[in-house]
């Protein structure tokens, strides 16, 4: 494994949507692809995204498995995280989710592979694992600002509202929602160093963010 190639795997997964998203219109017409090929290629992006890049360096030796934490963990380490995860999740049904565009427990767990090969890569690059992980929580706000284009204008735009007496401002939908998920993925990742459960728990809680919203609305 080297640091070279974990970093190729990173910057695939980092930049890959802004590389395709204005080359893959001109292929599709280049390739004269029909409606039910890219309705397909549509819903299997997410899959590719948050999948391949971190599959193909864990495979490749890029990056070792317990830096995901796939692995390395003690029937112990197992319990006392389900424990915990059990116990955050639990404080988190006695928080008001605030209304938003949160993702389905399947298309967020999707970014969990993704985020996990941030973490450890940064593992790899650093010489802690405390550095390693704010290393990954970094690479996956990179992400986020990458891929999220407007949130610059956006950002300015809510800002300037807000300024403005009486008026409210209007926050991009799924803008902060990204981040709070990062932040909460890197926490549990954090507490547990197991990436099971860390999924586990995500896919919980946005169950439950979902729930909460539609009972609201």
């Amino acid at each position: 494994m080297t640091q070279a190639e974990a970093a190729f795997w990173v910057g695939l997964a980092i930049f890959s949507p802004a590389l395709a998203k204005p080359a893959w219109p001109r292929a599709a017409a280049l390739l004269g692809l029909s409606e039910s090929i890219l309705d397909l290629a549509q819903r299997l992006a997410p899959w590719l995204w948050g999948i391949v890049p971190a599959y193909l360096a864990l495979i490749s030796g890029a990056v070792p498995a317990r830096f995901y934490g796939l692995t390395g963990q003690s029937p112990l380490t197992w319990v006392g995280g389900a424990i915990l995860s059990g116990v955050l999740v639990g404080v988190m049904t006695l928080i008001r989710w605030p209304q938003g565009e949160w993702p389905t427990p399947t298309r967020g767990v999707l970014d969990e592979p993704r985020w996990a090969l941030y973490r450890a890569a940064g593992m790899l690059w650093m010489p802690r694992t405390e550095l390693g992980l704010l290393m990954g929580l970094a690479l996956a706000v990179l992400e986020w600002a990458i891929c999220f284009k407007p949130w610059k204008a956006t950002l300015k735009e809510a800002l300037s509202t807000r300024r403005t007496k009486g008026a409210e401002s209007n926050w991009p939908s799924g803008m902060w929602e990204t981040v709070a998920r990062i932040a909460g993925s890197s926490l549990l990742f954090a507490a547990t160093r197991n990436f099971w459960l860390t999924a586990l728990a995500q896919a919980v809680l946005l169950g439950m963010a979902r729930k909460k919203n539609s009972s609201v609305a």
